[in-house]
């Protein structure tokens, strides 16, 4: 069987992937550390703040690019996209069409069409194209993807889905600037939510939503979301994102199937099961915690567990650019992602709900 243009590629390589990184805040900063405790190279990086894109550099021994379009220039097998949203699309198509594979960061754009435009052209040059879910990655999160795939809980009938934290807590004015980041709490939050849920569930062939915002008040940035999704199967889940959760920070996946259900959290990390041999039987309960990672958050930071999850992310990204499967989301995940999230459009239930469905398994398909 021939190979494939990125199989080729990866072949022909020697030494550790070269990588760019676009973007310098404090999510970047995270990303160019998990470069750093793996086998793969740093190369260049670029940002707007020069001083950023300094300190950046300076620490990973990587060189500064002010310009975007020159990082791009440079002889890199991967960018890593770490920019606000309204920039992604621009950037991601530039990335692929130089030659580049790309990890981009959540959410891939902010609209369905954006979306298309960069799985599209990535798909032309043959790239590799990632979206930054890196939930994925969570031990809890995997965890209970091994489990749900072992028949622990037998089949998979629905799930409830949450995640919730106060607009209070955004880092970045734009977060809440709609121009910029395509919406409100399903863009943000939400859009890691909508996209686990996808990866437990399957393929959703109808989603309906609603989206209010009654309490910030930030315009099309709604501050709370509601999804009902339905799978081909006849599968169905429940989500809802939140920005006026008013205690700490939540998210959590309720898993229910015909012998048993889990409920999966981070921060805490933690998995819990209850499971039967038969409909009706004796339930077993089995709670897992996940120590390490919990004592590694308490003695370094929340960036701690966020930056172990970005290298088991780079390496399944890697896995990807060289033809092998991979759990690493696709273009056409962060796609998907996006339309979901855009059947909440109307706020207070103006025009009712919306229908993602019609695209489905219309998109092309990308390089992963």
């Amino acid at each position: 069987m021939a190979k494939t243009e990125n199989e080729e590629s990866a072949a022909n390589r020697t030494g550790p992937v070269r990588y760019g990184l676009i973007g310098c805040g404090g999510i970047g900063e995270v990303r160019a550390a998990a470069l750093k405790r793996s086998d793969s190279q740093l190369t260049a990086v670029s940002d707007l703040d020069a001083d950023k894109a300094a300190a950046v550099a300076a620490r990973h021994g990587a060189a500064v690019d002010r310009d975007w379009r020159a990082l791009l220039a440079r002889d890199l097998d991967a960018v890593i996209i770490s920019t606000p949203p309204s920039l992604h699309a621009e950037m991601c198509i530039e990335a692929v069409r130089a030659g580049k594979h790309v990890l981009c960061e959540k959410p891939l754009a902010r609209s369905p069409e954006e979306c298309r435009e960069i799985v599209r052209a990535a798909a032309d040059a043959g790239r590799v194209l990632a979206v930054g879910f890196n939930y994925r990655f969570y031990p809890s999160f995997a965890r209970a993807r091994e489990v749900l795939e072992a028949g622990t809980i037998g089949e998979l009938s629905h799930i409830r889905a949450y995640t919730g934290y106060s607009a209070t807590s955004h880092g970045q004015a734009w977060v809440k600037n709609a121009d910029v980041v395509g919406g409100g709490a399903l863009h943000d939050n939400g859009i890691h939510l909508i996209d686990l849920t996808r990866h437990f569930l399957g393929e959703v062939a109808d989603v309906r939503g609603l989206a209010t915002s009654r309490v910030w008040r930030y315009g099309r940035a709604e501050d709370n979301g509601f999804l009902i999704m339905l799978s081909p199967e006849g599968r169905v889940a429940t989500l809802h994102a939140s920005w006026t959760e008013w205690g700490k920070y939540q998210f959590r996946l309720e898993i229910v199937g015909s012998l048993g259900r889990m409920i999966a959290t981070c921060f805490p990390m933690h998995l819990e099961t209850l499971s039967t041999d038969r409909v009706g039987g004796r339930v077993r309960r089995r709670q897992e915690s996940f120590i390490g990672t919990m004592i590694g958050e308490h003695l370094k930071s929340y960036r701690w567990v966020v930056e172990q999850s970005f290298i088991r992310e780079h390496e399944a990204f890697e896995e990807a650019m060289s033809g092998r499967p991979s759990a690493v989301a696709s273009g056409v995940d962060g796609l998907r992602a996006i339309e979901i999230a855009c059947a909440a459009t109307h706020l207070d239930g103006e025009a009712g709900a919306a229908d993602a469905a019609a695209s489905n398994g219309s998109a092309p398909s990308d390089a992963t």
